[in-house]
């Protein structure tokens, strides 16, 4: 038996493209396959069943995996065996339709992957929502698994946060890593007609399952191509609707990719759906002066009210007055470098902020940044001032800031230093405690990246520099920050402080381990944190008892209050005391605590 392309295509409502890209990937694509060539059954009802059965998404990757476990094996490349063509009806046969509409065959296959007729997916415009469900990964040895990130039932508030905790070197840092290139990757697997593409074969990640409004999508990756289901439907990934990515570390082991700053080269992450905010600029170098970077381009942005709310609340929380001056430098030019003119010329048309401007519009701008760079050229001093008071109404009077901004960017401008005020006295950027500058620099610079329709925050060791009271209400800073804003957070955190300012009724808290075979696996949190007690969060999240914990022994005196009451099943008993004593291994023995627990498990082992 066999099933000719065409009637596949219009039964699994999928464009010819995402058909090849499966065949592919089960290593069977055929370079002479048509519309009116005919597959075996078994090959037509697998594509069927994608549409329907979560696992087939896993068993294609596994198929996938299957041919990159190791170089050294045989490759053997089982064919398609098209079985033959058949005369289709007149309205799917490409050669009548050649001769009437005058299209090649390749034209008619376009015309097949973009058809009006295949079903599109139903998202709801009035209920925005984004968040991260799961991720699929691959071991080593070529097996998928799902990692769960989080579970919200309709959430009706936003932004949405989760938590991911877990011992040194399970591969939480990584893996935020690894999200950013997949996403990027997807981007531009959508949108560009020459996408950069990271090597897809190294990475653990291969899937993600996502909710966008109203609708669930989950893609996974195949090489250097991308499937997509959207409500359990095999569409095409063009139809995605998908996050930009903002990603946040200011550490000194930050593995997030860094963007272009000044002069750099453009990579693959210099796009406008992925933003950095951190520290780093040009691979591992650390510079105070990527920070002050950074925070013009905050301040660049901050033009609304709430923006100009939130960079007033975050000076007031860290002490400081709502005065900022912006010290710099204009870098003089000599003819021989071919005329400042001719440089910010060319810098404008290679600038992507630019790219879908007319060359009319490109010249007016050419010539704001030269009339701006000749004025402070003619003024002959040193060094300029720009202040910005953040009581006014608007945080920018005039292009001045913009101009700085670009001309930065141009390596015509340098900046000296952003200076702020505390009771009036001068503090430069520099001269800031880490942990003040840190959280104006994280908060500000976050709620300022995630300026669109949905937002994915991947956030590594926010507590990094922070007072334990600051770690606190790092959170609570952030969520009045990005009120309203259609965006998840994933912070990978080892700070319980964290864990217990989660807003309640959206969040999560998951705890990553590696199993006996070294694979990644993610145990839900029950319940939401919100005002836990410190001791109450290590034991029941970290794991961790502390001596003489105080939520540890509210256990012991419930367990010994429900025993006495006989209001406990001997199997409940049981499982409490066993995770008690697991719990206890890491108090002293000479915690009061711990010794009436071993009485108590003495005593029903005499029993």
């Amino acid at each position: 038996m066999a099933m000719r392309v065409s009637k596949l295509l219009r039964e699994a409502n999928i464009g010819f493209s995402t058909f090849c890209a499966i065949l592919k990937a089960m290593d069977m694509d055929e370079p002479d396959i048509e519309l009116s060539s005919k597959i075996p059954d078994d090959v037509a009802n697998f594509i069927l069943n994608l549409r329907n059965e979560d696992l087939d998404f896993i068993k294609l990757i596994e198929k996938d995996a299957e041919k990159n476990i190791s170089d050294c094996q045989p490759k053997s490349r089982p064919p398609l065996n098209i079985l033959g063509k058949i005369d289709l009806d007149e309205h799917n046969n490409p050669r009548h339709l050649e001769r009437k509409l005058k299209l090649s065959t390749t034209d008619y296959t376009n015309a097949i992957e973009n058809d009006t007729t295949v079903e599109q997916p139903l998202y709801k415009e009035d209920n925005k929502m984004f968040w991260i469900e799961e991720l699929i990964l691959i071991t080593p040895q070529g097996k998928a698994s799902r990692l769960p990130i989080a579970s919200f039932n309709s959430p009706r508030q936003v932004p949405l946060y989760s938590v991911l905790i877990g011992c040194n070197g399970v591969g939480k840092s990584s893996m935020l890593k690894e999200m950013v290139d997949f996403f990027v990757d997807l981007h531009a697997y959508i949108h560009d007609v020459k996408p950069k593409m990271s090597s897809a074969n190294k990475a653990r990640l291969k899937g993600v399952r996502y909710h966008i409004d109203g609708a669930c999508c989950e893609v996974i990756r195949l090489g250097r191509t991308f499937l997509a289901k959207i409500d359990n439907r095999l569409l095409a990934s063009k139809n995605l609707r998908l996050p930009s990515i903002v990603a946040c570390n200011f550490g000194a082991f930050d593995k997030f990719p860094v963007q272009k700053v000044n002069g750099s080269a453009l990579t693959r992450y210099d796009v406008p759906y992925y933003k950095y905010v951190g520290a780093h600029v040009n691979g591992n170098m650390i510079s105070s002066s990527a920070i002050v970077f950074r925070l013009l381009f905050s301040l660049k942005e901050n033009r609304d009210d709430r923006q100009r709310q939130n960079l007033s609340s975050i000076l007031d929380f860290i002490g400081y007055d709502h005065i900022i001056s912006l010290n710099y430098s204009v870098v003089l030019k000599s003819k021989k470098d071919g005329g400042v003119r001719d440089a910010i010329l060319k810098r404008v048309q290679q600038d992507r902020e630019y790219i879908k401007l007319s060359e009319e519009q490109k010249n007016n701008i050419v010539k704001e940044l030269y009339d701006f760079y000749k004025k402070k050229e003619f003024a002959q001093k040193v060094q300029f001032c720009y202040e910005i008071d953040i009581d006014k109404k608007s945080l920018v009077t005039d292009d001045e800031l913009e101009h700085i901004y670009k001309l930065k960017q141009y390596d015509l401008v340098h900046t000296a230093g952003v200076v702020f005020y505390k009771q009036g006295v001068q503090i430069a950027s520099e001269e800031m405690s880490s942990g003040e500058f840190a959280m104006l620099s994280m908060v500000l610079s976050i709620s300022t990246a995630a300026s669109d329709s949905h937002t994915l925050i991947l956030i590594d060791e926010p507590e990094l520099s922070l007072h334990p009271n600051w770690q606190m209400t790092f959170i609570d800073n952030l969520d009045r920050a990005l009120r309203d804003q259609v965006c998840h957070l994933l912070i990978a955190t080892h700070s319980h402080m964290l864990v217990s300012d989660l807003p309640m009724n959206r969040s999560s808290v998951s705890q990553w381990e590696k199993d006996k075979n070294g694979n990644l696996i993610a145990n839900q949190i029950a319940g939401n944190t919100y005002g836990w007690s410190a001791e109450e969060v290590l034991l029941k999240v970290f794991k961790t008892a502390t001596d003489r914990n105080r939520y540890f022994g509210e256990r012991i005196a419930k367990l010994l209050e429900q025993m006495g009451n006989d209001t406990i099943s001997t199997e409940a008993v049981a499982d409490e005391l066993n995770e008690l004593q697991e719990i206890s291994q890491h108090l002293s023995d000479v915690d009061p605590m711990k010794m009436v627990l071993n009485t108590i498990l003495k005593h029903i082992n005499d029993e």
